[in-house]
C-alpha cells in the first residue's frame, strides 16, 4: 500500500513540474518569434522556426503578438522581410481566415490606418486583390 502511495505521488508530482516547463518553453518560442518581427529579422525567424521543429502555418493560428496575429503584428511593425517571408509561407486560406472582430486582414489594416503599408500590398498581391 505505501508503494502504491509512493508512486502515486511521484506520478503527480512529475505532472505538475513537467506541464509549466513546457508552457514556458512555448512561451519562449511565441516571445522568439514576435521579437523577431519587431527586428524584421527573417533569419532568426527561421532560426527559432528550425531548433525548435516547427512549421509556421501550426503555430500561426496560436501565436499572438501584442494581441495581434503575428500578420498583423508585422503590418504594424512594418516588418517587410518577416512579413513577405509569412505571406509566402502561409496558405491563401489561412491569410484569409485571419480576422479580427469579423473583419479580413485587408479591411482590419484599412480601418486602423495601414492602408498603405508594404506588407499589406504583399497581403493583396498573394489574394489577387
Amino acid at each position: 500500500m505505501r508503494f502504491l502511495n509512493y508512486l502515486l505521488f511521484l506520478f503527480f508530482a512529475t505532472i505538475v513540474l513537467l506541464f509549466p516547463i513546457k508552457s514556458s518553453a512555448l512561451d519562449n518560442v511565441a516571445e522568439g518569434l514576435c521579437s523577431s518581427i519587431v527586428a524584421d529579422d527573417r533569419q532568426r525567424m527561421r532560426t527559432i522556426l528550425s531548433n525548435h521543429n516547427i512549421r509556421l502555418r501550426n503555430v500561426f493560428s496560436g501565436v499572438r503578438c501584442n494581441g495581434y496575429s503575428m500578420l498583423q503584428f508585422a503590418i504594424t511593425a512594418e516588418a517587410i522581410d518577416v512579413g513577405e517571408m509569412l505571406i509566402r509561407l502561409l496558405p491563401v486560406s489561412t491569410i484569409e481566415n485571419d480576422k479580427v472582430n469579423g473583419e479580413g486582414v485587408i479591411q482590419w489594416a484599412e480601418k486602423a490606418g495601414y492602408g498603405t503599408s508594404l506588407v499589406l500590398a504583399l497581403v493583396r498581391k498573394r489574394l489577387g486583390r
